[in-house]
């Protein structure tokens, strides 16, 4: 499934493909994101370094994607749509691709209502960017600005207070004209982050027109506006000549015990090895459980 994200962060599915399974290439991905927490986990080491000078640094490093990402750092976004097409993946592709469709089509149809119920009482920006948006505004009242030209598009701001994510407290150039700040939040999520907002404030510049267009809520109505058709009956289905596909008998599924799952198990998903005893819940002892306990009072006797 390849998606996306609105303006009100809400995720989009935009393709589907039916695949056979989890295979080595879709587990690859994963694989990598672990590769890298391991190395680097392990402390810096000269082996560790040249692999990530290896890797172009726009494809795991935030600040050099040139705002590509919105962001977005983790590939996984897509677990989010699991809850929408829950109970889908066990049936018959027919099912599969017509129960999709139908669930997709009413969640489209939810929030395309709900953007254009917003913009009725003159609403312009979601209440995510809003509420952002906020939180950054009240970051800028700590920071101290210092103008360094006359058309007043280049700044320095210093940070007097520690932000809230814990990184120590620093001075950042602002560059209003280019829409630059070294801390990198700005040229990622596109819109104003708190060093922007105090220098915006200091020279009495609308901070607004630093907020990307993809924020506002007559774009995101935009997204869910396309209707999906009616599937009509299908005896008024047009005559198909193409290629005709065939299951695969060897691959139909066992119907007796329990299924067999074929996911691919990586790094990931070795668990250590439990090496506490058990014990019963009772009286503490082992060799039995609570319902075997010879101390319960509502046990019958047992030799």
């Amino acid at each position: 499934m390849a998606i996306a994200q609105d303006g009100d962060g809400h995720t989009i599915p935009i393709a589907y493909a039916i695949v056979e399974g989890e295979t080595s290439d879709a587990i690859g991905i994963m694989s990598f994101a672990f590769d890298i927490y391991h190395k680097t986990s392990c402390g810096p080491s000269q082996d560790a370094v040249k692999w990530l000078d290896d890797i172009p640094k726009e494809q795991w490093l935030q600040a050099y994607d040139e705002g590509r990402r919105w962001g977005h750092m983790t590939t996984n976004r897509f677990e989010c749509m699991n809850n929408v097409l829950k109970g889908t993946r066990n049936l018959p592709i027919s099912s599969l691709v017509q129960a999709t469709y139908y669930r997709v089509t009413a969640k489209f149809e939810e929030r395309g209502t709900h953007a254009q119920a917003m913009m009725t009482p003159g609403l312009i920006y979601s209440n995510t960017i809003i509420q952002n948006l906020s939180k950054e505004r009240e970051m800028s009242n700590s920071h101290e600005v210092v103008i360094h030209n006359q058309a007043h598009s280049i700044f320095t701001v210093k940070e007097l207070v520690r932000p809230p994510n814990g990184r120590p407290v620093g001075t950042f150039k602002v560059d209003l004209d280019k829409r630059w700040c070294d801390c990198g939040e700005f040229q990622a999520l596109h819109y104003p982050c708190s060093h922007v907002f105090a220098a915006s404030s200091f020279i009495h510049r609308d901070y607004m027109m630093y907020v990307s267009s993809k924020y506002t809520l007559q774009c995101i109505f935009d997204v869910y506006k396309e209707e999906f058709p009616a599937i009509p009956l299908q005896s008024y289905w047009p005559e198909y000549n193409g290629i005709e596909l065939c299951h695969n008998p060897a691959m139909r599924r066992d119907p007796k015990g329990r299924p067999q799952s074929t996911r691919i198990h990586t790094k990931m998903d070795q668990r250590e090895k439990n090496t506490h005893t058990k014990k019963c819940g009772l009286c503490r002892n082992e060799g039995h459980s609570k319902n075997k306990c010879p101390y319960r009072t509502d046990a019958p006797n047992r030799n």
